[in-house]
């Protein structure tokens, strides 16, 4: 299983990189969270932000689609959240170097139950995580409005140059800033406000 994450949004503002395509980067298939487990905040930077998004999953072999045929290609999709250490991601897109260590490491991508939503029916998806503690409850949301359109750009993008296979995931729409999360926590991620996932952070 391949993970694709389109990072538009966290790419640094004034970034000579074109936003009109896909701009994507691969993810460690060891990062996701395995249900039941808890997230422990690591200790190599000092601030790590909950950043939602959501997760396609391919459903069959594909290379050079075209945009009108990505529906196709379409098998489920997920709510998930990276948890992204911002400050090492700021430091490392100032000095030029690559992402990885800041956005790729165990268990930063806690990804919800796959639903097989009708693709028809997919106008709108609305993406939320809350985050509550014995202090705090807050709620991060995402609506997707155009999603159909996002999904069909980046399977059209991705296959150009990569045989999309079977499991594959699509990371679309992570957002450029999201809650700081701290030991002691409780997530609860859900698509359209059907809950999809809960666990702990410590």
């Amino acid at each position: 299983m391949t993970i694709y994450a389109i990072v538009n949004d966290l790419l640094p503002e004034g970034s000579a990189c074109g936003l009109e395509k896909p701009v994507w980067t691969l993810i460690s298939a060891s990062v996701i969270l395995q249900g039941g487990n808890p997230y422990f905040v690591p200790d190599f930077a000092e601030r790590f932000e909950a950043r939602t998004a959501l997760a396609v999953r391919i459903g069959k072999l594909g290379k050079g689609v075209a945009q009108r045929f990505a529906h196709r290609y379409v098998d489920s999709i997920a709510p998930c959240t990276l948890s992204v250490a911002s400050d090492m991601l700021a430091r490392l897109q100032r000095a030029g170097l690559p992402w990885t260590a800041a956005i790729s490491y165990d268990r930063c991508l806690a990804m919800g139950r796959l639903s097989k939503i009708p693709y028809e029916e997919l106008d709108r998806c609305d993406v939320s995580l809350t985050l509550s503690s014995d202090q705090e409850e807050t709620t991060e949301s995402l609506v997707i409005d155009n999603v159909k359109t996002q999904i069909e750009n980046a399977i059209c993008s991705l296959s150009r140059d990569n045989t999309l296979k079977t499991g594959d995931i699509i990371i679309i729409g992570l957002t450029d800033s999201g809650p700081i999360l701290r030991p002691g926590m409780k997530a609860v991620l859900s698509l359209n406000e059907e809950e999809s996932l809960r666990f702990n952070i410590r």
